[in-house]
Protein backbone atom coordinates (compact mmCIF):
# COMPACT_ATOMS: atom_id res chain seq x y z
CA UNK A 1 0.00 0.00 0.00
CA UNK A 2 1.35 3.58 -0.51
CA UNK A 3 1.07 5.66 1.87
CA UNK A 4 -0.81 9.36 1.49
CA UNK A 5 1.45 12.27 2.38
CA UNK A 6 1.29 15.40 0.49
CA UNK A 7 -0.01 16.57 -2.62
CA UNK A 8 0.24 17.93 -5.26
CA UNK A 9 3.36 15.80 -6.17
CA UNK A 10 2.06 12.55 -8.27
CA UNK A 11 1.89 9.03 -6.74
CA UNK A 12 4.44 6.45 -7.20
CA UNK A 13 4.29 5.63 -11.32
CA UNK A 14 1.59 8.31 -11.58
CA UNK A 15 2.05 9.04 -15.52
CA UNK A 16 2.74 12.93 -16.94
CA UNK A 17 -1.09 12.77 -17.62
CA UNK A 18 -2.49 11.30 -14.61
CA UNK A 19 -0.33 13.90 -12.64
CA UNK A 20 -1.69 16.70 -14.73
CA UNK A 21 -5.55 15.66 -14.13
CA UNK A 22 -4.78 15.74 -10.31
CA UNK A 23 -3.93 19.55 -10.90
CA UNK A 24 -6.93 20.16 -12.75
CA UNK A 25 -9.25 20.63 -9.24
CA UNK A 26 -9.82 23.87 -7.48
CA UNK A 27 -9.42 24.97 -3.92
CA UNK A 28 -10.77 28.06 -2.31
CA UNK A 29 -10.58 28.90 1.17
CA UNK A 30 -13.20 30.59 3.58
CA UNK A 31 -11.50 32.23 6.54
CA UNK A 32 -12.46 34.50 9.69
CA UNK A 33 -10.75 35.26 12.99
CA UNK A 34 -12.65 32.14 14.61
CA UNK A 35 -12.17 29.65 11.75
CA UNK A 36 -11.20 28.53 8.23
CA UNK A 37 -12.81 26.45 5.73
CA UNK A 38 -11.26 24.84 2.14
CA UNK A 39 -13.69 24.52 -0.54
CA UNK A 40 -12.87 21.56 -3.56
CA UNK A 41 -14.12 22.07 -7.18
CA UNK A 42 -14.17 19.11 -8.88
CA UNK A 43 -12.76 19.04 -12.14
CA UNK A 44 -14.98 20.37 -15.61
CA UNK A 45 -17.61 21.38 -12.92
CA UNK A 46 -20.92 21.44 -14.54
CA UNK A 47 -23.31 24.58 -12.32
CA UNK A 48 -26.35 22.67 -14.39
CA UNK A 49 -25.51 18.92 -12.28
CA UNK A 50 -26.40 18.03 -8.81
CA UNK A 51 -23.15 17.43 -7.06
CA UNK A 52 -22.61 15.31 -3.93
CA UNK A 53 -21.23 17.20 -1.18
CA UNK A 54 -18.47 15.37 1.19
CA UNK A 55 -17.72 17.47 4.36
CA UNK A 56 -14.13 15.79 5.65
CA UNK A 57 -13.27 16.30 8.83
CA UNK A 58 -9.24 16.28 9.39
CA UNK A 59 -7.80 13.95 11.64
CA UNK A 60 -5.57 15.19 15.02
CA UNK A 61 -2.38 17.66 14.18
CA UNK A 62 -3.76 18.92 11.26
CA UNK A 63 -6.20 21.23 9.70
CA UNK A 64 -8.69 21.80 6.66
CA UNK A 65 -6.05 22.02 4.57
CA UNK A 66 -6.14 18.43 4.60
CA UNK A 67 -8.78 18.45 2.05
CA UNK A 68 -6.24 19.17 -0.52
CA UNK A 69 -4.67 15.48 -0.07
CA UNK A 70 -7.46 13.83 0.47
CA UNK A 71 -9.99 14.92 -2.48
CA UNK A 72 -7.48 14.22 -5.33
CA UNK A 73 -6.96 10.62 -4.00
CA UNK A 74 -10.93 10.18 -3.57
CA UNK A 75 -12.41 11.26 -6.98
CA UNK A 76 -10.87 14.94 -9.06
CA UNK A 77 -14.70 14.64 -10.61
CA UNK A 78 -17.66 13.11 -8.71
CA UNK A 79 -17.68 15.35 -5.70
CA UNK A 80 -18.00 18.93 -4.39
CA UNK A 81 -16.04 18.57 -0.98
CA UNK A 82 -15.46 21.24 1.80
CA UNK A 83 -13.56 21.09 5.29
CA UNK A 84 -14.43 23.12 8.55
CA UNK A 85 -11.05 23.77 10.68
CA UNK A 86 -11.84 21.94 13.94
CA UNK A 87 -12.29 23.84 17.18
CA UNK A 88 -9.71 23.08 19.44
CA UNK A 89 -6.40 23.74 19.19
CA UNK A 90 -4.24 20.52 19.23
CA UNK A 91 -0.89 21.59 21.97
CA UNK A 92 0.70 18.33 21.15
CA UNK A 93 1.88 18.92 17.77
CA UNK A 94 3.34 22.47 17.11
CA UNK A 95 1.79 25.05 14.40
CA UNK A 96 -1.81 25.47 12.93
CA UNK A 97 -3.61 22.26 13.82
CA UNK A 98 -6.93 21.26 15.80
CA UNK A 99 -8.34 18.54 17.12
CA UNK A 100 -12.08 17.21 17.24
CA UNK A 101 -12.77 17.03 21.31
CA UNK A 102 -15.78 14.58 22.02
CA UNK A 103 -17.10 16.54 25.06
CA UNK A 104 -20.26 18.45 24.56
CA UNK A 105 -19.14 21.91 24.02
CA UNK A 106 -16.99 20.92 21.62
CA UNK A 107 -19.47 18.45 19.68
CA UNK A 108 -21.99 21.74 19.54
CA UNK A 109 -19.12 24.15 18.25
CA UNK A 110 -18.15 21.28 15.62
CA UNK A 111 -22.36 20.37 14.86
CA UNK A 112 -22.59 24.28 13.81
CA UNK A 113 -19.50 25.06 12.06
CA UNK A 114 -20.39 21.25 9.45
CA UNK A 115 -23.64 23.15 9.67
CA UNK A 116 -22.65 26.59 8.03
CA UNK A 117 -20.15 24.52 5.90
CA UNK A 118 -23.08 23.18 4.11
CA UNK A 119 -24.44 26.12 3.88
CA UNK A 120 -21.73 28.10 2.37
CA UNK A 121 -21.09 25.10 -0.08
CA UNK A 122 -25.06 25.22 -1.01
CA UNK A 123 -24.33 28.80 -2.37
CA UNK A 124 -21.44 28.55 -3.79
CA UNK A 125 -22.49 25.34 -5.76
CA UNK A 126 -25.02 23.48 -7.04
CA UNK A 127 -25.79 20.50 -4.24
CA UNK A 128 -27.62 17.68 -4.27
CA UNK A 129 -29.94 18.35 -0.94
CA UNK A 130 -30.40 14.54 -0.46
CA UNK A 131 -26.28 13.87 -1.45
CA UNK A 132 -24.56 15.13 1.46
CA UNK A 133 -22.24 13.08 3.57
CA UNK A 134 -19.61 13.40 6.49
CA UNK A 135 -16.39 11.46 6.27
CA UNK A 136 -13.21 11.61 8.44
CA UNK A 137 -9.74 10.29 9.56
CA UNK A 138 -9.24 9.46 13.58
CA UNK A 139 -10.99 11.75 15.61
CA UNK A 140 -12.89 13.62 12.33
CA UNK A 141 -13.88 9.95 11.80
CA UNK A 142 -15.53 9.80 14.82
CA UNK A 143 -17.09 13.18 14.89
CA UNK A 144 -18.41 12.45 11.72
CA UNK A 145 -20.22 9.37 12.68
CA UNK A 146 -21.25 11.43 15.72
CA UNK A 147 -22.74 14.35 13.82
CA UNK A 148 -25.06 12.45 11.29
CA UNK A 149 -26.33 10.31 13.88
CA UNK A 150 -27.09 13.44 15.52
CA UNK A 151 -28.67 15.00 12.56
CA UNK A 152 -29.49 11.23 10.42
CA UNK A 153 -32.04 13.35 7.78
CA UNK A 154 -29.26 16.11 7.16
CA UNK A 155 -26.75 13.45 5.52
CA UNK A 156 -27.17 10.70 3.09
CA UNK A 157 -24.33 8.70 4.97
CA UNK A 158 -20.89 9.00 6.89
CA UNK A 159 -17.67 7.50 6.97
CA UNK A 160 -14.64 7.56 9.37
CA UNK A 161 -10.90 6.31 8.23
CA UNK A 162 -9.61 5.25 11.16
CA UNK A 163 -12.26 6.67 14.29
CA UNK A 164 -14.12 4.60 16.55
CA UNK A 165 -17.51 4.68 17.29
CA UNK A 166 -19.11 7.47 19.07
CA UNK A 167 -18.48 7.51 22.74
CA UNK A 168 -20.24 9.39 25.71
CA UNK A 169 -22.32 12.65 25.29
CA UNK A 170 -25.59 10.14 23.72
CA UNK A 171 -24.52 9.60 20.60
CA UNK A 172 -27.65 6.92 19.94
CA UNK A 173 -30.23 9.51 21.21
CA UNK A 174 -32.20 9.55 17.92
CA UNK A 175 -31.80 5.63 17.27
CA UNK A 176 -35.04 4.98 15.79
CA UNK A 177 -34.30 7.99 12.96
CA UNK A 178 -30.13 7.07 12.57
CA UNK A 179 -31.09 3.07 12.12
CA UNK A 180 -31.36 3.61 8.13
CA UNK A 181 -27.95 5.90 8.18
CA UNK A 182 -25.44 4.56 5.78
CA UNK A 183 -22.01 4.22 7.90
CA UNK A 184 -18.49 3.30 6.46
CA UNK A 185 -15.95 2.55 8.88
CA UNK A 186 -12.41 1.64 7.28
CA UNK A 187 -10.43 -0.08 10.53
CA UNK A 188 -6.56 0.12 10.38
CA UNK A 189 -5.83 -3.08 12.52
CA UNK A 190 -2.46 -2.70 13.93
CA UNK A 191 -4.20 1.64 15.37
CA UNK A 192 -2.51 2.76 18.06
CA UNK A 193 -5.66 4.92 18.87
CA UNK A 194 -8.35 2.19 17.98
CA UNK A 195 -7.46 -1.13 18.92
CA UNK A 196 -9.75 -4.27 17.28
CA UNK A 197 -10.72 -4.96 20.74
CA UNK A 198 -12.57 -1.87 20.76
CA UNK A 199 -14.27 -2.28 17.13
CA UNK A 200 -15.71 -5.26 18.83
CA UNK A 201 -17.11 -3.61 21.60
CA UNK A 202 -18.54 -1.20 19.07
CA UNK A 203 -19.65 -3.19 16.21
CA UNK A 204 -21.61 -5.19 19.26
CA UNK A 205 -23.30 -2.16 20.05
CA UNK A 206 -24.18 -1.40 16.80
CA UNK A 207 -25.71 -4.74 15.94
CA UNK A 208 -27.28 -5.10 19.23
CA UNK A 209 -28.83 -1.16 18.24
CA UNK A 210 -30.47 -2.54 15.48
CA UNK A 211 -27.88 -0.30 12.71
CA UNK A 212 -26.12 -1.56 9.96
CA UNK A 213 -21.90 -0.48 9.16
CA UNK A 214 -19.88 -1.35 6.45
CA UNK A 215 -16.45 -2.42 7.36
CA UNK A 216 -13.38 -2.40 5.40
CA UNK A 217 -9.95 -3.12 7.33
CA UNK A 218 -6.66 -2.69 6.61
CA UNK A 219 -3.64 -4.08 7.52
CA UNK A 220 -1.68 -0.63 8.91
CA UNK A 221 -1.01 1.29 11.67
CA UNK A 222 -2.80 4.73 12.01
CA UNK A 223 -2.16 5.95 8.69
CA UNK A 224 -3.39 7.07 5.40
CA UNK A 225 -3.13 4.73 1.61
CA UNK A 226 -4.61 5.50 -1.61
CA UNK A 227 -6.37 2.44 -1.24
CA UNK A 228 -8.62 3.36 1.89
CA UNK A 229 -9.52 6.44 -0.69
CA UNK A 230 -10.47 4.27 -3.64
CA UNK A 231 -12.72 2.05 -1.43
CA UNK A 232 -14.18 5.52 0.31
CA UNK A 233 -15.08 6.73 -3.54
CA UNK A 234 -16.40 2.87 -4.29
CA UNK A 235 -18.71 3.33 -1.35
CA UNK A 236 -19.70 7.16 -1.56
CA UNK A 237 -20.65 6.23 -5.32
CA UNK A 238 -22.74 2.86 -4.42
CA UNK A 239 -25.03 5.72 -2.15
CA UNK A 240 -25.28 8.35 -4.98
CA UNK A 241 -26.66 5.87 -7.21
CA UNK A 242 -28.55 3.87 -5.15
CA UNK A 243 -26.23 0.19 -6.12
Amino acid sequence: MKRQDVLPAPLPGATTQAAQQILEFKIDRLQSRRTAVEFFTPQNYEPGYAYPLVVWLHGPGDNERQLRRVMPLTSTRNYVAAAPRAPRHDGSTPGMTFRWDQKQRDIDVAAARVLQTVRVAEKRYNIHPQRIFLAGYLGGGAMALRLALRNPEMFAGAASIGGGFPQGCSPLSRLSDARSLPMLMIHLQNSSRYPETQLCEDLRLVHTAGMKIDLHQYLCGDELTTDMFEDLNRWLMTKVTGG
